[in-house]
């Protein structure tokens, strides 16, 4: 087959069928919905200035153990085993990190600059180095050795996916640094930039040199290009500059909710 067998990945798990995938199945349409209502809720909270409703931000979390329970549901119905184990490994780690932070989003007292906010970017960073672990699969395009089935490549054409990636994110930090600074976020800003730049390269190559079957691949790099767009839009949220920051900050789960269930869904065989 044509895709990652070729590079040496150990290709046997089972296509989701039967029962399992209407259980998968079902669990996406529960998502879906809370999805739909967890934005709802969201929205009218800032539209109509609403307080003391914490609907929003216990889905949230329930989102993202829903989508762990997705990924501990995978199975014999995997890719590789590895790639399942690593899969499952990031959402253990996520789903503390996405209590946390909607802990902070409803809370009086708990800001974005604190130490649990920091515990929570710490957290992130080792799930999102799991994760582009999991999409490298082995980072053969990485290597000396590697014979590209495109034949040689200039150093632009190898890698203009992660110079546009990179740029944007630069920029949109420039445009953000003063306010970054003012909430101590130019340490864990940066570094939190690098690593999701990374792993949203490393998704799409997927794509390009097919390490992953096609809708896996699609699945996971979708998922990680909106983590890209959660960063920043994220960020923007968190320096608190009024009316921007709180439109921001409703924005945020549009994203980071339809991540965590395509890369969840990324980790079964949906095909031989």
């Amino acid at each position: 087959m044509a895709n990652g067998a070729n590079y040496g990945i150990p290709v046997s798990g089972e296509v989701l069928a039967g029962l399992r995938k209407k259980l998968v199945l079902a669990l996406l349409g529960m998502l879906l919905l809370i999805a739909g209502s967890m934005y709802a809720v969201d929205w009218m909270i800032l539209l109509y200035r609403i307080e003391g409703v914490y609907y929003a931000a216990v889905m949230k979390a329930m989102t993202s153990f829903l989508c762990c329970v997705m990924a501990l549901l995978i199975g014999k119905h995997f890719l590789d085993r590895r790639d399942r184990n690593l899969l499952v490994a990031a959402f253990l780690i996520m789903v503390p990190i996405d209590i946390i932070t909607s802990t902070i989003g409803v809370s009086k007292t708990l800001t974005f600059s604190g130490g649990l906010f920091m515990t929570a970017g710490v957290l992130s960073i080792i799930a999102h180095a799991i994760l582009a672990v999991r999409h490298g699969r082995g980072f053969p395009y990485l290597k000396k050795s590697w014979k590209d089935q495109y034949g040689p490549q200039t150093f632009l054409g190898k890698y203009w996916i992660l110079g546009l990636i990179l740029g944007t994110a630069v920029f949109a930090m420039a445009l953000l640094w003063e306010h970054m600074v003012r909430i101590n976020h130019q340490v864990i800003g940066p570094v939190y930039t690098a690593f999701f730049c990374f792993n949203t390269w490393v998704a799409w190559e997927t794509v390009r040199y097919r390490l992953y079957p096609r809708p896996n691949a699609l699945l996971a790099a979708l998922a990680m290009t909106g983590w890209y767009l959660t960063e920043i839009v994220g960020e923007v949220s968190n320096i608190a500059i009024g009316p921007v920051s709180e439109y921001a900050f409703a924005m945020v789960w549009v994203f980071y909710g339809a991540n965590v269930i395509m890369v969840a869904l990324s980790g079964y065989r949906w095909r031989e």
